[in-house]
């Protein structure tokens, strides 16, 4: 079995957005000290368009251009390290600014969807240059941010045109009627990967883009019970290394995730890092699967849930890949 292991490289969204320190740099050194010597290959979804923002007031602010040096710095050692770097597009950057202090974070354009075609294009063309700049022609795919990818059609042309012909946003059966995030994969293929063209949920033999997905799981009310009652009375052990505040969603979002089972990714954020040995017989179940394709956020990581996934790649036998060895092998 061969295991994908993506991180989204971000910040948080809310009224404070934390430090690179604590929501990047700190996390994923604990990671690989505890999963390094396994040989795991780390795959990292960069929100780009926070880079050129960081880049762009640089001159401003003494400490926006020590973030950004350390950050350059942190992705060119992960890069010499076998590590990958893809497209992650985070646009309401470019509505915020920082105040000298903190970032005032903006989100009523959050989604891609919110910009103009000519906007969309320079925003997929900007992003991909930067992260270029670091890791070298090596970008090729590329994530949503806040899994907000559909209509696909709107933003396909400007993908194909930078080069970027693998999407791995979706994981199936997950959905979300929060009109900020809003995404629908419920009728997405359950497998390893396919192509389609303008519709991700609609498999294509000759699709110009080859969706490779995250790995899902049914999770029942329990998960998102614990996982409250762990961030409010969890200790030292189950507290995120990000010291930000995270972005929330509309009130019947955790609802339906309190109240019945849903679909949800399958994640080593937090208390999920409990659920990888569930997830991966529901997913074994699948048969004639040889992906399994887990994903987080290291602002969002705790020292339990490294130990967690620590413990579950020491318990089963897995060839650790990233998007570059896909590529290579042509297993897409």
């Amino acid at each position: 079995m061969k295991l994908l292991f993506s991180l989204d490289y971000e910040l948080f969204f809310g009224a404070n957005t934390g430090t690179v320190e604590k929501c990047l740099l700190a996390p994923l050194t604990a990671l690989l000290d505890r999963i390094g010597k396994k040989g795991v290959k780390l795959s990292l979804f960069v929100d780009a368009i926070f880079l050129l923002r960081i880049r762009a007031q640089a001159e401003k602010s003494p400490r926006l251009q020590h973030d950004y040096d350390k950050i350059r710095n942190h992705l060119g050692s992960l890069t010499k390290n076998g590590h990958d770097i893809q497209l992650h597009l985070h646009p309401h950057w470019l509505d915020s600014h920082f105040d000298g202090n903190i970032w005032q974070v903006e989100t009523k354009r959050y989604r891609l969807h919110d910009f103009t075609d000519q906007g969309i294009g320079e925003i997929v063309r900007s992003g991909k240059n930067i992260l270029s700049e670091i890791s070298g022609d090596s970008v090729f795919a590329f994530r949503g941010g806040g899994w907000c990818i559909q209509p696909f059609n709107k933003i396909a042309a400007p993908l194909l045109s930078e080069g970027i012909w693998l999407e791995s946003t979706v994981f199936p059966g997950g959905t979300s009627d929060d009109p900020t995030r809003w995404y629908d994969f419920q009728t997405a293929p359950n497998k390893d990967y396919w192509r389609f063209t303008d519709d991700p949920n609609h498999e294509e033999d000759s699709g110009s883009f080859v969706e490779v997905p995250i790995s899902s799981f049914s999770a029942g009310p329990l998960l998102f019970w614990r996982m409250a009652l762990a961030r409010k009375f969890g200790g030292s052990h189950h507290r995120p290394f990000g010291d930000g505040v995270t972005m929330t969603a509309n009130s019947e979002y955790y609802l339906r995730r309190l109240t019945s089972r849903t679909r949800s990714v399958v994640s080593i954020d937090g208390l999920k890092a409990d659920t990888l040995n569930e997830a991966y017989q529901q997913n074994m179940l699948r048969g004639n699967n040889e992906l399994f394709h887990v994903m987080g956020h290291p602002k969002s990581l705790t020292r339990y849930s490294i130990t967690k996934f620590g413990d579950f790649i020491d318990a089963n036998s897995f060839e650790f890949i990233t998007f570059q060895d896909l590529k290579t092998l042509k297993v897409v």
